[in-house]
């Protein structure tokens, strides 16, 4: 679906139709209905429910029998998740209505720069939504369908399960800390599985003195039977104990690195059946085989890839692409102050660029292309990049060809990368 200029977007409005702005939610949905001369037509409340539901498109169908014209059209902020209930009913309507999302700054932004007093209720954020719309500052975002969507999901799901990971083994670590810090200068990683038994076992460094060395491994193996243990590893934990500077065993202190063990274990269980779930979705879908040609890609990063980048048909070009992660760049300037020719915006999806920092990264290093080209927005006459900024034009130039190999449904060619970094 391309995305349409302001020019057009206005003509979408046409003469007579409703424009309606809601402000979402959590149990109640103020809605304010415009005409296109901006004329306050009506405004009421309804919930989330069937028939809250019901009663809205009730209240639309008596509206548009009094002020009969070309339709209307629905807008709201994407609120949380809220929006998404709502727009699923409008798709799922007979016949589907209308909907588009305006961006929530853009709202506050607009609702101050006409109300100096800087008063703020639902009833005013539901008018100037409406308002926008009327104006034609919206977006043609529309809900993910089918695969897209549970991809998007999975990957949601991967990237919560990750953060939890790794914030359960920081809180370890600062436990094991407290009764056995010498442990880290043996075990880097404490949620390797002979770590995670030994923990299990004894977690602080004044039980394991207490243990001979041949009940200590012993004790510890009964935690991970028949699988292959560190034993060399375990003797230096075992050693570095009798002179630990760790706190004393209270019990108390056990029990937490046990509880902190098993939620951990849990949880890296739980994230690796994530990863498996979403790989097999991916690489059920037409764009796996053409992005996994990409070099240095693994089944993994481009599914988390392709779920932060959406359905490709709903763009007509890279550039739409690059604004969605917000690494296009844009001016900063007043006068004769420049903060930077040419900074990157940030304005789009954060993850989106933090896989394309590490995409680039790894191209960099692996493709001789993204290698030259590197160096040479270092190195050019004119306007020399910093590491950073070369990093970031890169990761630009790494959306244009991943659209052309999406688009042209092609495998990665290295003899033609240029034509499809140059596609737009």
């Amino acid at each position: 679906m391309s995305q349409r200029t302001l020019t057009e977007r206005v003509m979408m409005v046409k003469p007579g139709m409703l424009l309606v702005g809601i402000d979402l939610g959590r149990d109640d949905n103020v809605a304010v209905v415009l005409s296109d001369t901006a004329q306050r037509l009506a405004r009421f409340k309804f919930p989330h429910t069937r028939a809250g539901y019901d009663f809205f498109y009730h209240q639309l169908e008596q509206l548009r029998a009094q002020h009969p014209g070309q339709g209307l059209l629905i807008g709201m902020e994407p609120t949380n998740h809220y929006w998404k209930w709502l727009a699923a009913d409008l798709e799922a309507h007979q016949p589907p209505l209308p909907y588009r999302l305006v961006n929530a700054y853009t709202v506050r932004k607009h609702r101050e720069g006409e109300q100096l007093e800087r008063a703020k209720d639902d009833v005013r954020d539901a008018f100037q939504i409406a308002e926008l719309l009327r104006t034609g500052k919206f977006t043609e975002t529309q809900l993910l369908q089918g695969t897209y969507a549970q991809l998007r999901q999975y990957a949601t799901l991967h990237m919560r399960l990750q953060h939890d990971a790794a914030q359960l083994q920081n809180v370890l670590t600062t436990a094991v800390d407290l009764g056995f810090p010498e442990l880290r200068q043996v075990f880097k990683d404490l949620s390797g599985e002979t770590a995670l038994a030994l923990l299990r076992t004894a977690s602080c460094a004044s039980t394991i003195r207490e243990l001979p060395l041949s009940e200590f491994l012993a004790q510890v193996r009964e935690q991970l039977p028949g699988q292959r243990l560190s034993v060399s590893k375990l003797k230096q934990a075992h050693a570095l104990a009798q002179t630990s500077v760790g706190l004393v065993d209270t019990g108390a202190l056990h029990f937490t690195i046990q509880v902190y063990s098993e939620q951990l274990v849990h949880a890296r269980e739980s994230l690796k059946r994530a990863e498996t779930a979403l790989v097999e979705l991916f690489l059920t879908m037409p764009e796996a085989p053409y992005l996994l040609s990409l070099p240095a890609i693994r089944p993994l990063f481009a599914a988390l890839l392709l779920a932060e980048l959406g359905d490709p048909r709903d763009f007509s070009c890279a550039s739409q692409w690059v604004k969605l992660a917000g690494v296009q760049p844009v001016a900063d300037s007043s006068g004769h102050r420049t903060r930077s020719p040419t900074p990157m915006s940030h304005q789009g999806r954060s993850r989106l660029r933090e896989l394309l920092y590490w995409l680039v990264l790894r191209w960099v290093q692996h493709d001789p292309y993204f290698k030259a080209e590197y160096e040479r927005l270092q190195t050019r006459p004119q306007h020399p990049l910093t590491k950073m900024e070369a990093l970031g034009a890169l990761m630009n130039k790494a959306l244009h060809v991943i659209w052309a190999v999406l688009r042209d449904r092609t495998f990665y060619d290295p003899q033609h990368r240029q034509s499809g970094a140059g596609a737009h």
